[in-house]
């Protein structure tokens, strides 16, 4: 895959970081990052632009692990207090679609009207992923990291306040509506990150590449090998317990005694 230097770098020549940076490049991309070095400033700017803006570091190498988990942790809490107000308010979860597929089937089958609403989520759901596909830089999963702006975010939480409004006015279905898109493009944006997808709204995916290292991990010992990388458990373990602690917080956030309504 094509990797290569920021664009600082092609404007200020080979810092010892840039230099640094060539062991992680192709050997196309070390030939282009020279010619930008060499070349003067218009020769420069031009080739910039054929480099990708920086390598892709695998998890296993970030040395941001701390602020990665940290991060991770943040959106995953922030999906489970959602997703368990959702619950209480309005009877189903919105931030992942395998239940909201399954429940949209059984009242299909019943002839539930409510299968309609749920159906709606599911796509919500959806576009949100659409939304981060197309708009590119503005949903950049490393942005967050980067200390970046991220303007997909400021959406995804525009829409988490605005579906609260649509609740209070007692629009449920709305709110669903526009709690699940947000939670689509929190899951696109997590997915984009360039060290490891996180998908932040739900945390099955993880929990199976989870299990899997610890499975080889335990081939590995019984072989006298060396063990994978445990960064991608530590990660799930987080997120899990992100997830964990969001339910926690629904539930404490919620009546005593508060009852679920109906969609619709």
């Amino acid at each position: 895959h094509s990797l290569a230097c920021v664009h600082q770098h092609a404007l200020v020549g080979m810092s010892s970081d840039s230099r640094a940076l060539q062991r992680v490049l192709s050997p196309v991309d070390r030939a282009t990052l020279a010619r930008v070095s060499a070349g003067g400033q218009e020769g420069r700017m031009s080739d910039a632009k054929a480099v990708v803006a920086k390598p892709k570091v695998p998890l296993d190498k970030r040395p941001d692990f701390g602020k990665i988990l940290g991060v991770a942790g943040l959106y995953t809490t922030i999906a489970g207090l959602l997703n368990g107000i959702a619950v209480y308010e309005v009877g189903t979860p919105v931030g992942y679609t395998s239940g909201p597929c399954v429940n949209a089937g059984r009242f299909l089958a019943a002839g539930d009207p409510v299968a309609r609403n749920i159906l709606g989520i599911c796509t919500m759901f959806y576009v949100g992923g659409i939304f981060a596909g197309i708009t590119g830089d503005a949903c950049d999963g490393d942005a967050v990291f980067e200390g970046r702006m991220s303007p997909g975010m400021l959406f995804s939480s525009f829409l988490l306040a605005l579906g609260a409004y649509a609740k209070r006015q007692n629009r449920p279905w709305l709110a669903c509506q526009l709690w699940s898109l947000s939670q689509g493009i929190l899951n696109g944006i997590s997915s984009r990150f360039s060290a490891a997808p996180i998908r932040a709204t739900h945390t099955a995916g993880g929990q199976t590449d989870a299990a899997m290292t610890l499975g080889n991990a335990w081939i590995a010992l019984t072989q006298g090998k060396p063990t994978p990388p445990m960064r991608k458990v530590i990660l799930n373990i987080v997120c899990c317990f992100g997830m964990i602690f969001g339910g926690f917080g629904a539930h404490k956030s919620m009546r005593s005694g508060a009852s679920s309504t109906e969609l619709g």
